[in-house]
């Protein structure tokens, strides 16, 4: 169906992850923006989980083998398909030997592309998404390089009309600095007042040392007197506190196991933005309570009429050791 013709170790095979693989030693993976991702899977009428290239920064090239029906989402890349700029959230058509080029977006960090119909890969624990552990021991696809090549998937889908594009929300991806809503945990309620507040107030700046892993951040350190814990299990969007007073927040690809205080879990939704944001840009911390992040999350998966608030890891957030 495709075969990649340029690509730099950026480019992976994404869908809802699997969050039940964590006893294991495995991080729940997945795309990193689950807005983008699903959207993507709603234009071409795909189920949710179809499985999406997830692109970091563009710069990719593939070329249709067979006529293909296709989306882009996330990170705006200046797509061309055969030298015809396209647009982001919108349907099109690629005849075969026609040439798909990603340039490096000039917002953003995660881009998606999604075939009508999915692409056959390799799936573990009910997904096929890539993380090194799972390539590295044989679990799912091998690495995507140049030359590696696609064949559609037999998922039963209705057809597409190319000219039906997504309104996409303005508001969902925030050009100005991001307020990150967070369930405090118990080793919040132990920081003074005073401490709590110099969080809430401060503006952090997301440091070059981020990615899939995990996100860190930089600013006025946190002083505290929290001691490290034994280690314990930590989830997506644990709020680590370091040595240097500087947080780190788990993304997707993180370890499963942590021995830093946590102050809290961000909300999964700010998560999806986040991931979309640069090493530069600034943040801040909110704090806000279990049930408004539970509405909130309802909501968002709603919009997609997707079961996928079910596929989500039922110990999040569990907060009763730290």
């Amino acid at each position: 169906m495709f075969t990649i013709n340029k690509c730099q170790q950026n480019i992976s095979i994404q869908d809802l992850g699997r969050p039940t693989a964590q006893h294991l030693g495995f991080s729940g993976t997945g795309a990193a923006d689950e807005y983008s991702f699903l959207l993507a899977n709603q234009l071409l009428k795909n189920p949710s989980n179809t499985p999406a290239l997830e692109i970091i920064l563009g710069q990719v090239s593939l070329r249709f083998t067979k006529a293909s029906t296709f989306v882009i989402t996330g990170a705006d890349c200046l797509a061309r398909l055969s030298n015809t700029r396209l647009e982001n959230n919108k349907i099109y058509h690629a005849s075969a030997n026609s040439e798909l080029t990603l340039q490096m977006p000039k917002t953003m960090v995660y881009s998606y592309i999604a075939i009508e119909g999915g692409f056959e890969c390799q799936y573990w624990l009910n997904s096929a998404s890539q993380a090194k552990n799972e390539v590295s021991l044989g679990l799912v696809s091998p690495r995507i390089k140049q030359g590696t090549h696609f064949t559609r998937a037999n998922i039963n889908i209705e057809s597409v009309d190319s000219v039906y594009q997504h309104q996409v929300e303005s508001h969902f991806h925030q050009n100005d600095k991001l307020t990150l809503r967070f369930i405090p945990s118990n080793a919040w309620s132990t920081l003074t007042l005073q401490q709590q507040q110099q969080i809430m107030e401060s503006s952090f700046t997301i440091a070059p040392a981020s990615d899939r892993m995990g996100y860190r951040l930089s600013g006025n350190p946190i002083s505290s007197k929290l001691p490290q814990q034994l280690s314990a299990p930590v989830n997506y969007g644990t709020i680590q506190l370091p040595d240097d007073g500087c947080p780190i927040i788990l993304m997707k690809d993180r370890q499963t196991i942590g021995g830093y205080p946590v102050l809290g879990n961000v909300a999964r939704i700010d998560l999806f933005r986040l991931a979309q944001k640069r090493p530069g840009e600034s943040v801040t911390f909110l704090p806000i309570t279990t049930q408004q992040a539970q509405a909130q999350l309802f909501a968002f998966y709603s919009q997609f009429q997707t079961r996928a608030f079910e596929h989500l890891d039922s110990s999040q957030p569990a907060f009763q050791n730290s």
